[in-house]
């Protein structure tokens, strides 16, 4: 026992001295390894933040095409009332007549021209309806009024007389009829829309329905007290009293309002005193229940010209 003792002593303060190596050894290389996780992790963090400062990646070009021009002068001669296909290309050409450039170069090849010869002399409804609209597009241009839409007038004003109850066709002639009257250039008379007040008061009474032909009418009234014309106030201030005390569409109030003050401002048309109280009641349901800021400033300008007669 007294030999193996030393020994013993020996063995375990070897072990001692092992573990101690291994461990810092692991301590060590565990130090290391962090080290270096350390160091990509703050390389990649750099990366990342710096990503937006980094020029972008180059996109993939997009292809372009370029639309070829389209040759009116091609399309000129067909449009006419032989040809059967002549509604499709009154359509290509209606959706091409909304812009000035186009319309432009409609004008040189003729093919306004032949438009309007087949609006005075179609038959079909389909296709008045979209010459309608394609005068509607070029009545936006001042450059075209006096060659293309001034001479349907006529046209439009017996259209005025027949299509009343036509609420297919009559939307299209009330939106060329906004589009003519508020241009400073008039190339209409106030006898041409005689039947505006008419077509507000019969439709007045289906606004939920009919919304786009009373608004078209009111527009067209604002712009005929803008132009000094004359209409028919009696008709115009009932169905204004109407609408003052049961419509609640802002868009529509608004205009009843603006027409409203232009009259009571006009120095062509004569305020008809007898409608006063009425009117009063029609702005005061305004002034209670509206919160609409314009319906509201203008009514209480109405407010105020009404007082002081």
């Amino acid at each position: 026992m007294s030999f193996l003792s030393p020994l013993n002593e020996m063995l375990n303060s070897t072990r001692t001295v092992a573990v101690g190596v291994s461990a810092g050894i692991c301590a060590i290389f565990g130090y290391y390894l962090f080290k270096e996780w350390t160091k990509n992790e703050n390389s990649h963090a750099k990366s990342v933040v710096q990503k937006p400062v980094n020029q972008k990646q180059p996109e993939k070009k997009r292809r372009t095409t370029t639309v070829p021009e389209v040759d009116y002068s091609k399309l000129s001669s067909a449009i006419t009332n032989r040809n059967p296909n002549l509604k499709t290309l009154l359509k290509f050409i209606n959706e091409k007549s909304a812009f000035k450039a186009e319309q432009e170069r409609m004008r040189s090849s003729g093919c306004l021209t032949n438009v309007s010869k087949v609006l005075w002399s179609a038959n079909n409804p389909e296709i008045k309806n979209i010459c309608y609209k394609i005068m509607t597009n070029i009545s936006t241009n001042p450059d075209m009024l006096q060659d293309f839409v001034k001479p349907i007038v006529p046209l439009v004003y017996e259209a005025l007389l027949q299509e009343q109850e036509n609420t297919d066709v009559l939307p299209n002639i009330l939106n060329l009829l906004v589009n003519i009257t508020s241009h400073d250039d008039v190339i209409i008379c106030d006898y041409n829309l005689r039947t505006i007040p008419q077509i507000l008061s019969l439709y007045t009474p289906q606004i939920n329905y009919q919304y786009d032909i009373v608004l078209s009418s009111l527009k067209i009234l604002i712009n005929m007290t803008c132009a000094d014309m004359e209409f028919d106030l009696t008709l115009v201030y009932m169905t204004m009293i109407h609408l003052l005390h049961g419509c609640k569409n802002n868009a529509i109030l608004l205009r009843v309002l603006t027409l409203l003050r232009n009259i009571l401002k006009s120095k062509s048309l004569k305020h008809d005193y007898t409608f006063d109280d009425e009117l009063m009641r029609g702005i005061g349901t305004v002034l209670s229940s509206n919160e609409d800021r314009d319906c509201l400033e203008i009514a209480n300008q109405i407010y105020r010209l009404i007082s002081d007669h």
